[in-house]
């Protein structure tokens, strides 16, 4: 008996209490007919998730420029074995032409690259760029990269790149640096 007293006294003190809360703050409470969220809430909401996705938008495309980066990189240096691999196989000559990968590489005999890799930043199925120095003693391979636009236009007689050093994914026998 004594317990169902002490219970009523507690449940009497808890509404009292929130009775003077409430209106201390004049705030009403709530009746069923105002339930959810008002409009300015939803509003509020939207207005964050739109944020957090442009946000989000943003670092995947960086991530895919990341990605392509480092397949380029990858790719290139496959490449430059299978160069290495076809000077010592065809009296010091470096691969020539237009048709240096898919003829050269991926054809010869011995073959020395298993098939021919695109450059990511091209369009579909465009190979990798190339070019080899006037005396035939060095070259280079690069990639257009992430800004889709050459901006190595060759490798002089000194091992030496000609062009401008933007954004390019190369490998080379020469020096690797730009002539001024």
């Amino acid at each position: 008996m004594r317990c169902a007293v002490i219970a009523r006294r507690v449940a009497q003190r808890r509404s009292n209490l929130s009775t003077q809360i409430a209106s201390a703050s004049n705030i009403t409470p709530r009746n069923d007919s105002s339930r959810g969220f008002s409009l300015l809430e939803m509003i509020f909401v939207l207005g964050i998730v739109v944020v957090v996705l442009g946000i989000s938008v943003v670092r995947m495309r960086g991530m895919s420029d990341q990605k392509n980066i480092e397949t380029a990189r990858g790719d290139l240096r496959a490449i430059q074995t299978a160069v290495n691999a076809y000077y010592l196989n065809n009296s010091s000559v470096y691969p020539a032409g237009s048709d240096w990968q898919s003829n050269d590489l991926a054809n010869d005999s011995p073959r020395v690259l298993r098939q021919v890799l695109y450059d990511p930043f091209r369009a579909a199925n465009t190979e990798y760029s190339y070019s080899v120095s006037g005396d035939g003693k060095y070259y280079v391979i690069y990639s257009y990269g992430p800004d889709a636009a050459a901006d190595i236009t060759g490798i002089d007689n000194n091992g030496k790149l000609t062009g401008q050093n933007d954004d390019d994914i190369f490998i080379t026998n020469g020096t690797g640096t730009f002539l001024s």
